[in-house]
């Protein structure tokens, strides 16, 4: 069974010292399946009424470890957070996929059907240098039917 939410995701990059805060509100589904919180969503590039681009995205849930699969354009990215664990990961953005390093510092899951929140500390690191300092703050809520 899957329900409405509105999700919002802010996304704060800290890159050589310069703080850079992305912020984006769309509407989700949720539900849980196998032991999993699942959150689907779709970003839409200038306007979702005439979107010049959709990414398609899956949060995985699980105990200690989450999942995010981005879909655009035909290419498939994946980042996994898993604490006080380095990943390496596969982005999909507009340029092609890029590898990357992901060492996730603090995960916070109060996520429930009810709606709640995530927090993910982590950094990247890209050819095997530091990059960035990112944090993740993701607010789900209920929507009334």
């Amino acid at each position: 069974m899957e329900n409405k939410y509105l999700i919002s995701v802010e996304g704060t990059q800290v890159v050589d010292g310069e703080r850079e805060t992305e912020e984006l509100t769309t509407t989700a589904e949720y539900s849980e399946r196998g032991g999993k919180k699942l959150i689907k969503y779709r970003e839409y590039g200038a306007s979702e009424e005439n979107p010049e681009f959709i990414v398609s995205n899956l949060i995985r849930l699980e105990e200690n470890k989450v999942t995010l699969t981005k879909r655009y354009e035909g290419r498939t990215g994946q980042m996994i957070f898993e604490c006080d664990k380095r990943h390496q990961c596969m982005y999909a953005n507009e340029v092609g996929n890029l590898t990357i390093g992901i060492y996730t510092e603090t995960i916070n899951d109060d996520i429930s059907s009810e709606g709640g929140t995530l927090e993910i500390d982590y950094t990247i690191d890209f050819n095997g240098g530091f990059e960035s300092e990112n944090h993740i703050f993701i607010t789900l809520k209920k929507m009334e039917e």
